[in-house]
């Protein structure tokens, strides 16, 4: 049997360790910022950088990028911790389901949208599209993420919202290619989505 993938070995080029090498692969953009999107990092994956286009493609989204976790090395205990690198994962879900299944990896998509109309057209069209995913048996689930109110005396509120897009996904082979190939399954499937309903927007 393959032995787990270290995350932080940076020799791992083939499997799914490698995919945390482009966890942002777009410049970063103010929460408020109504500009077009920074372009991916062309060093990605062809099929990372083609499912973060075709986010960052979406009106009202600002920024995105692609992170991944290996969460059968994620203990529960670790996710009571109130910062560190647990604090954003989905924690009710994965309590819930007593930690992770066998070989699995999150693979969490997160975005910020324009704080105005075309923004939140954007959150409402993702919310949609990750519900119908859902509905068709992939396990996703679209979250909202946000940091402490205040910070040191210094107001936050109103300036760290974020989403993120859980894919758990499950592959006991172990192999890279098959990760990249659903997640360029999954922006081709963005694509065309965005484009069935581009007069929605």
């Amino acid at each position: 049997m393959t032995e787990p993938i270290d995350p932080n070995d940076p020799l791992e080029t083939t499997q799914r360790a490698a995919l945390g090498e482009y966890a942002d692969t777009t410049q970063p953009a103010g929460l408020g910022d109504s500009g077009e999107p920074a372009e991916p990092d062309q060093d990605a994956p062809a099929e990372v950088v083609r499912l973060i286009a075709a986010l960052t493609a979406i009106p009202g989204v600002t920024r995105a990028q692609l992170d991944n976790t290996y969460l059968p090395e994620v203990a529960l205990a670790d996710l009571s911790q109130p910062g560190g690198p647990h604090a954003d994962l989905p924690i009710a879900a994965l309590r819930r389901s007593g930690g992770a299944l066998e070989n699995e990896v999150l693979l969490s998509l997160e975005f910020r949208i324009q704080r105005n109309e075309s923004g939140l057209r954007a959150a409402e069209f993702l919310s949609w599209w990750v519900r119908e995913q859902s509905r068709l048996g992939e396990n996703m689930q679209l979250r909202t993420l946000g940091q402490p109110p205040m910070v040191a005396g210094e107001q936050q509120l109103g300036r760290t919202l974020r989403f993120t897009i859980d894919w758990f996904y499950a592959d006991t082979s172990e192999d890279m290619a098959n990760v990249l190939s659903a997640v360029g399954g999954k922006a081709l499937a963005l694509e065309l989505a965005t484009t069935m309903y581009k007069d929605a927007f």
